[in-house]
């Protein structure tokens, strides 16, 4: 049930938020609406390999 956290995810995750949360800060509202559309993407995309798909390599 618990499983073993990635390193390189977490740290890009921690990365990313960091950066999201200067860019709302220095109102550079472009850069934070495309740092933030990246995270959603890189944590849908991490969510959906872990989840595992068919054997050939394609999703769900």
């Amino acid at each position: 049930m618990i499983e073993k956290i990635n390193i390189v995810d977490l740290s890009v995750i921690i990365v990313l938020g960091a950066a999201l949360i200067l860019a709302i800060f220095f109102s550079l509202n472009e850069l934070a609406m495309s740092i933030a559309s990246g995270l959603l993407g890189y944590i849908g995309g991490n969510i959906k390999t872990m989840k595992g798909g068919a054997n050939d390599g394609k999703g769900n």
